[in-house]
């Protein structure tokens, strides 16, 4: 029986921490008119203590999670642009951010409104609740009752998610922050030690650790499904081992007013091998998760084909569509929901279609990343590449960019082509333009491209309500990237085709009997399930070229997913985010009988200059934050800022 969690969605007004000074350290609760004794002796109020959390709290419901015209955090990379120029996401590459003007995100889950915030507080608000739910809980209503099999560890699995919770914010800190405070008790406004500086890089992991070490003590193997969203045991180790990959990474070693280790560096070795020790426990523990497999290859669509890239066995289905029994990839997700999740299509797809905004772009740079499909490098020096640019291509290109001639929809009747071709010739003849690339239309396309990945076919047009609602959830963790941690651990810690000496990883797939215990193994795995040829022997003759490999399977298996703005951070190769980014014109070259282009020709071109600087490493510490500790102590500012 697979975790299936539906989080409680009990919004406990009077469990909300409202000031203008410092909302996440008010007492509580704030209503005179109810004690605490009310709310620890009443079994809903108690278990909504902690639903709240998943309520409000965690992350944003869909991937434009970026405050201001709902950006993608892709578009803060070199995956994507946003279409507007004033969008709030533009801010992290325009030059203009700063400790005061640092962009928003949203926290909230399925069923209540979405809240913007800031990080900072929005992580200190969860772990507010979770160290005030973990004070209370033992003198609770909430019992291991031996005489309810429904019950029988249920306070134990309520705290077992109290510190899965605090962790998943701590490490919202410290992936953004680097350094924080640690809290791990109800902070009082009157405490002396309320305005302590933030802990050390080190004591700030071992925190984490520490947390998900307790959850992972506490937590459920599977949840039933009813309680789908709720995080279980594989949840907790999938949190760890990303912290722990964190922790190894170039940008987590060496000196922190410098930014770390310079990229490639290994630094200290013991760090990398308990990252891949928490991969492979993370993986070997629970034998429920696993690479689903794909049953219907990616392809480019036609009329003759259709809805190829949504069909039940796609990479796009098994990755995200399925919220069922059918799903062994999704670790940890938001509640499945069929409320409001048109936003997905709304935000995203073509603008000239009725109602789409349109927003994320993606890049040339990022198309060109994927692979043609015999594992070869796209190329645009090859003619035979550059004559029909989108054609056999990595089937995972597919299910992630929609590009000029993708056919649309789910049925021949409301399908349709996307268009992005230019309005003029290449001489500069005018003529008339793709229809989801208007120059009147100021969301249209920025790089001739839209993105795909997520998004249902069974959607056609928003404002007339040509579209259905489709089940979804949005994971935090996936199967697939704790075989990239694993890969990528590995390698540092012993090269690309060294066997792990702790052991080795068991069956991937239902079918599978197992055995794979190298980095070159666990890549070529998650080639295979999509139809992708094993990395060639160049990309394994050396530690250094198999690094640039992982980082490139990383870059195509996680796109979209939020993973490259940190991941290039931690790299330390924040220098590819102030390079320019490009886009594509398609240029037809002529018209047939129907209207439309008998052929293209194609121009690679600029779209803007991007700015990076060093500081970017980490978010500043909030400039309020810094104000309020001036009145009674003082906390560090990150370098740079």
């Amino acid at each position: 029986m697979k975790k299936f969690i539906k989080a409680f969605i009990i919004a406990v007004t009077f469990l909300s921490l409202t000031s203008c000074e410092r909302e996440f350290i008010e007492p509580w609760p704030p209503d005179a008119a109810r004690t605490q004794e009310d709310v620890w002796g009443y079994y809903k109020y108690v278990k909504g203590a902690l639903d709240d959390i998943y309520a409000r709290y965690i992350f944003c419901r869909h991937m434009n999670e970026v405050y201001g015209s709902y950006g993608m955090l892709a578009c803060a990379t070199d995956e994507a642009e946003h279409s507007l120029p004033n969008a709030g996401v533009q801010k992290f590459t325009n030059g203009n951010w700063t400790s005061l003007n640092t962009p928003t995100i949203y926290y909230g889950n399925a069923q209540v409104s979405l809240n913007g915030r800031q990080p900072w507080i929005n992580a200190y608000l969860v772990i507010r609740k979770a160290n005030t739910f973990l004070a209370n809980v033992d003198n609770s209503v909430l019992i291991d009752d031996l005489d309810d099999p429904t019950r029988r560890y249920e306070r134990t699995w309520f705290k077992g998610q109290a510190y899965f919770l605090r962790a998943w914010a701590e490490l919202e800190l410290f992936r953004r922050y680097g350094r924080y405070v640690i809290s791990t008790k109800v902070e009082q406004v009157d405490d002396p030690e309320l305005y302590r500086d933030r802990n050390t890089l080190e004591e700030c992991y071992n925190q984490i650790i520490k947390d998900c070490d307790a959850a992972i003590d506490s937590l459920p193997t599977l949840w039933d499904d009813d309680n789908w969203g709720r995080a279980n045991r594989a949840a907790a180790q999938a949190l760890k081992s990303r912290v722990m990959l964190y922790y190894a990474s170039p940008l987590y070693q060496g000196d922190y007013d410098t930014w770390g280790n310079p990229a490639g560096t290994v630094g200290d070795v013991q760090r990398w091998i308990n990252a891949a020790d928490a991969a492979r426990q993370a993986i070997n523990d629970n034998e429920f998760y696993e690479l689903s497999r794909v049953t219907v290859p990616g392809a480019a669509p036609t009329k003759a084909n259709y809805g190829v890239n949504t069909k039940v066995g796609s990479y796009n289905y098994v990755i995200s569509m399925a919220v069922d029994l059918d799903n062994h990839e999704q670790i940890w997700t938001t509640e499945r929901t069929t409320t409001n999740t048109s936003l997905w299509e709304r935000y995203n797809l073509p603008a000239g279609v009725d109602g789409f905004n349109g927003y994320t772009n993606p890049t040339q740079e990022m198309v060109d990343a994927f692979e043609m499909r015999t594992g070869d490098p796209f190329d645009w020096n090859n003619p035979t590449h550059a004559a029909n640019p989108y054609a056999n291509r990595d089937p995972r290109f597919y299910a992630s960019i929609l590009y000029n001639g993708y056919y649309w929809g789910n049925s021949t009747s409301k399908g349709y082509f996307i268009d992005t071709w230019c309005d003029t010739l290449k001489d500069g003849t005018p003529c008339v333009g793709g229809v989801h690339r208007q120059r009147q239309l100021k969301n249209s396309t920025k790089t001739g491209y839209y993105h795909r990945k997520f998004l249902t076919e069974a959607f056609y047009a928003y404002t007339s309500g040509n579209y259905s609602n489709q089940k979804r959830a949005r994971h935090e963790f996936r199967f697939a990237e704790l075989l990239l941690n694993y890969a990528e651990a590995l390698n540092e810690a012993y090269g690309p085709t060294v066997p792990d000496p702790k052991g080795e990883l068991r069956g991937l797939f239902e079918e599978d009997e197992g055995g794979i215990n190298t980095a070159q193994g666990a890549i070529n795995a998650i080639r295979a399930r999509v139809g992708m040829p094993p990395l060639k022997a160049a990309q394994v003759v050396s530690q250094a070229a198999m690094r640039e490999a992982i980082h490139h399977e990383r870059q195509i298996e996680l796109c979209f997913e939020g993973h490259r703005f940190y991941d290039v951070r931690r790299w330390k190769e924040g220098e590819k985010f102030g390079q320019p980014i490009h886009g594509i014109e398609i240029f037809p070259k002529g018209f047939g009988s129907d209207g439309r282009p008998t052929g293209f020709e194609y121009n690679v071109f600029k779209v803007e200059d991007r700015h990076w600087e060093d500081k970017y490493y980490w978010w500043p510490v909030p400039y309020t934050e810094i104000v309020k500790y001036k009145k009674y102590g003082d906390i560090s500012q990150n370098p740079g800022w």
